[in-house]
């Protein structure tokens, strides 16, 4: 996994290597491979965004509640790169979405993947929710952008 870039002023990028073991039999990335990309650009973006930036344990914790992800186009093991943009779709009380986007590293107009991951800050103590504080919130507002279009069911 390369250093995070940013892609637009509003999105973290980070760029990523297809591994042999993410690919399934029928030569594409599996499912569960692209939700561990999601996670990780998600965890090396943390820092810039004002989550946990001297890694170490909070007085809070972020817990994923909810994924929604659609496949556009079929990834395959390769040697080129891909970059997964991540933004904040939406802030809440004690939520936030981070939004989605897996694509080429070299030609953006190629989208794989669309998805959005709505997290809840909880409470390291209690695990009860806990509001975002006003630096907690600023700190967010500068990766926001209009959530992916998303396909219905």
């Amino acid at each position: 996994m390369s250093t995070p870039t940013a892609s637009r002023p509003s999105r973290g990028r980070v760029e990523m290597q297809v591994r042999w073991s993410d690919v399934d039999l029928f030569g594409h990335v599996n499912n569960a491979a692209f939700l561990r990309y999601l996670d990780d650009a998600r965890f090396s973006l943390f820092p810039a965004m004002g989550v946990d930036e001297l890694g170490a344990m909070t007085a809070s914790l972020l817990v994923v509640v909810k994924h929604e992800i659609d496949y556009v186009s079929p990834l395959t093991f390769r040697p080129d790169p891909f970059a997964v943009e991540v933004w904040v779709s939406r802030i809440g009380h004690s939520s936030v979405d981070f939004a989605y986007e897996i694509v080429d590293a070299m030609e953006a107009a190629t989208v794989h993947l669309r998805a959005r991951s709505r997290m809840v800050q909880l409470d390291q103590a209690t695990h009860a929710p806990r509001a975002f504080s006003t630096a907690e919130r600023a700190a967010f507002e500068s990766y926001v952008e209009p959530a992916p279009e998303l396909r219905g069911w």
